[in-house]
């Protein structure tokens, strides 16, 4: 009788502490609730001191999985590569602007100029975090109240890019990090319209003072991709000519 007093005991403290950390997160603005999320990722100066980062694990794309690596770099340069449909993937912006290599849209590496994909290629490309500084880049913010996700509390943050792209942010009403993000994308394989994208992040791992989500999930209509991150290195060299596309082979 003991233990089962002792174990509602335990199960009302745990559901009065959530009560009361949903309650003290809908009453935070924007700007506090950013203040948290940074706090909560590691910290804003850490983010700042950040020059580079590796991810490697494994990428899942029609229903197939195949090892990925990622490396951004300051100045919003990225390289993804992976594989789909038995092919060599990528995705990336160098200093010239973004390029692709993908088994329907653009099979041979090139430059891609042209919307609504070098505007999606330049938005994956930014680059230490999205809501660090965001005034100075331009970034509308709004605080939308409480909301649920997949049954975890969420806290909601609705954001304006400068290029006029909104974004629905929710965060965990207890750890402050995101738990999800909305926005909205094409894709050539299903519509010609633009479709709503939820990009889920979970399993955050401290890796030298910064949390890291090891687990992404994105879905967009019928299709589903993810990334299981193994390794994450902070700050390695990269030659800023591996960002780039291959060059042309020549004609026969």
């Amino acid at each position: 009788m003991r233990q089962t007093k002792l174990v509602m005991s335990v199960l009302v403290l745990v559901a009065l502490t959530a009560s009361v950390a949903k309650a003290a997160a809908e009453d935070l603005t924007a700007e506090q609730l950013i203040e948290r999320y940074l706090e909560a990722r590691g910290g804003a100066e850490r983010w700042r001191q950040l020059e580079t980062l590796k991810i490697t694990g494994t990428y899942a794309v029609i229903s197939k999985r195949s090892d990925f690596t990622l490396v951004r770099k300051r100045g919003d340069l990225f390289r993804l590569d992976f594989t789909m449909a038995d092919v060599p993937a990528t995705r990336a912006r160098d200093a010239q602007g973004p390029w692709m290599q993908n088994a329907w849209l653009q099979p041979e590496p090139g430059r891609v100029s042209e919307d609504p994909y070098k505007k999606q290629l330049e938005r994956e490309s930014l680059f230490p975090l999205l809501l660090l500084d965001y005034r100075d880049k331009g970034i509308k913010v709004e605080a939308l109240g409480p909301g649920d996700v997949d049954g975890i509390p969420t806290v909601n943050l609705g954001i304006t890019l400068a290029d006029g792209q909104e974004e629905t942010w929710y965060f965990d009403t207890e750890t402050y990090l995101e738990v999800a993000v909305d926005s909205q994308i094409y894709d050539h394989t299903q519509f010609n319209e633009p479709i709503r994208q939820r990009v889920f992040y979970d399993d955050f791992r401290d890796v030298s003072g910064l949390k890291i989500p090891f687990q992404v999930e994105m879905e967009f209509g019928a299709r589903l991709e993810s990334m299981t991150v193994d390794r994450v290195v902070v700050n390695p060299e990269i030659d800023e000519s591996h960002l780039s596309p291959p060059p042309p082979k020549p004609e026969d």
